[in-house]
């Protein structure tokens, strides 16, 4: 059930680029987080109401790294999705493992396996294959800010590690993301100026926010009732669901080089998940022995492979 519930929210995070790629031409990048961010705040805090959550946190200075983070990622991933088919944004916001274990090997000091320097090259030399600097017409420019937020939400991933450390529910880890898009957005408007908007834009305004809450939730239920190595690995299907889009919707079919990246990436990310997990007493590669599912008291599951969307 908990590969079903990643695969749900591989769905729902590829519709979520889709809807933002065709409100793209109308709305900037602000206008566009302002929106996403304002379904998932007032839903969340709805939902917090009606469930008896509080929305108060001891952890606000983790918070603000983490969702300054996480907004930088994602007004870069916008951009890239602007200008880049949709397979290509997402196969590069999908570089964020990479870019963690450069981070935790350079800076934070841990000790890199052979695997995970493996990893990191093979996935580098993905992005090369992806993007084809040296070809006429390559997305390099939109490349690049896609290849940007990968490196910025392996820094938000951080901030989400540490706040599960310190048991954070992760729900208050999405809305104060969500807070703080919204605010940003609307501190933008004055300088980029709003486009107004028309009832024909609302269904693809909600869509949007829509489709990132459903996938955020989708895979809190999968992280939560599955393995973490088989969940994570599954993580990637957005990857492919975004290939056929092109393929199927727009006609942007990646090209042979353009396949061959994509999998170098998804491959050296699942890579870098096996890398980083080791089994540990009374546990296999495919999760604990014991089928039964966790209690509702027990702790949350480690952070995921990608932050919070």
């Amino acid at each position: 059930m908990a590969a079903l519930w990643m695969v749900v929210s591989g769905l729902f995070f590829t519709a979520h680029g889709v809807f933002v790629k065709l409100a793209a031409g109308r709305f900037g990048l602000g206008e566009l987080m302002l929106y996403r961010s304002l379904f998932i705040v007032v839903a969340i805090v709805l939902f917090a109401r009606l469930a008896g959550w509080t929305l108060r946190t001891p952890h606000w200075r983790g918070h603000l790294v983490r969702s300054i983070a996480g907004v930088v990622s994602m007004l870069l991933f916008f951009a890239c999705l602007a200008h880049a088919p949709l397979a290509t944004a997402v196969t590069l916001n999908y570089t964020s493992p990479l870019f963690l274990a450069l981070i935790t090997g350079l800076l934070l000091r841990e000790r890199l396996s052979l695997p995970a320097v493996v990893a990191i090259a093979t996935g580098f030399a993905g992005v090369l294959a992806l993007l084809q600097p040296w070809a006429d017409g390559s997305p390099l420019g939109p490349g690049l800010l896609g290849l940007a937020g990968g490196a910025v939400a392996a820094v938000a991933y951080l901030g989400v590690r540490q706040l599960g450390a310190a048991g954070e529910p992760e729900w208050r880890t999405v809305f104060y993301f969500a807070l703080l898009g919204l605010a940003s957005g609307a501190a933008a408007l004055p300088f980029t100026g709003a486009t107004a908007v028309r009832m024909s834009d609302l269904p693809l305004l909600v869509a949007i926010g829509a489709c990132a809450l459903a996938a955020q939730l989708a895979m809190t239920f999968a992280y939560s009732r599955g393995a973490a190595l088989v969940v994570a690995t599954l993580s990637y299907c957005g990857v492919l669901f975004a290939g056929l889009y092109d393929l199927l919707a727009t006609g942007e079919a990646p090209t042979a080089a353009g396949w061959l990246g994509m999998s170098l990436i998804v491959g050296a990310g699942v890579m870098s998940v096996l890398a980083r997990h080791v089994p540990a007493p009374g546990t296999t590669l495919a999760g604990p022995v014991s089928s039964r599912p966790p209690a509702a008291h027990s702790r949350s599951p480690e952070p995921k492979t990608t932050p919070p969307r």
